[in-house]
């Protein structure tokens, strides 16, 4: 078998090929842009990881997630079909029950992947995290403000996954039988208040946790945000893939002594 990965020089796409060599299988990147792809890029390849994908940025507009991600997709589904491809692995998101352009062209690209020939597999990753100069951020938060202020009492679900968890999960599904299912990736449920009470012990902060009322914090931001972030990412009727989550704390203190060595 060999894996075909798109994205590989990505946060979580190099990530997802060093799993991949520690496990010894067979792969290589894709060298071509996803509009420029052809069936010939795919050849030999039995299973494609497609992880490529324009993320949010402030620079970005609509239209480029929808070519990037929903078009670009579409038409490697496509080359994979004439190519031969057995197995396909969409790495998509659990943000997709949002109305953002990101999430409807990540919605766009499963479509495109469901209605394949091909022996698919939807993987849809909570919030990743790891060592990003976001969490250098965050950690220099910690140090430097006195107060940090959480939505209420701070019970707002938090959903995420560590990136070498997600990557260890990729790796598995690319090898896995199981196919046509779309599944969440997730590490098991934490509050808004437990999570900054780990990442303010990692960081050795003593900032303050104060909690914020609802009711002030949905005329500050607006309704829809405060509601979207209490009901957090999950969608009903999705599963999760089982798997042995990292310990926040570990995983979190991990992170934290990765950014304070860039």
């Amino acid at each position: 078998m060999t894996i075909l990965l798109t994205g590989s020089t990505g946060f979580l796409g190099s990530r997802i090929a060093a799993e991949l060599e520690s496990r010894r299988l067979a792969w290589r990147p894709l060298q071509a842009r996803l509009r420029d792809v052809r069936s010939a890029d795919l050849a030999a390849a039995t299973t494609v990881i497609h992880c490529a994908g324009l993320t949010p940025h402030r620079s970005s507009r609509s239209e480029e997630f929808f070519e990037v991600n929903a078009e670009g997709t579409k038409r490697l589904v496509g080359e994979c079909e004439r190519a031969g491809v057995r197995r396909f692995v969409f790495v998509s998101s659990m943000g997709v029950k949002f109305p953002s352009a990101y999430a409807q062209s990540k919605l766009a690209a499963e479509e495109s992947v469901k209605q394949s020939r091909l022996e698919w597999l939807v993987l849809r990753p909570a919030h990743i995290y790891g060592p990003h100069r976001h969490f250098r951020g965050t950690f220099d938060k910690l140090k430097r403000k006195r107060i940090w202020y959480v939505l209420g009492s701070g019970r707002s679900p938090i959903h995420v996954v560590y990136v070498k968890d997600c990557a260890a999960v990729i790796a598995q599904a690319a090898m896995s039988v199981r196919a046509r299912e779309t599944l969440n990736v997730i590490a098991p449920e934490c509050t808004e208040l437990e999570y900054i009470r780990v990442l303010r012990k990692v960081a050795g902060s003593g900032i303050l946790i104060v909690p914020t009322p609802v009711f002030w914090a949905r005329f500050r931001k607006g309704r829809a945000v405060v509601e979207d972030r209490m009901a957090g990412l999950r969608i009903p009727g999705i599963a999760d893939w089982d798997f042995s989550a990292t310990p926040l704390e570990k995983a979190m203190t991990e992170v934290y002594e990765s950014v304070a060595a860039m």
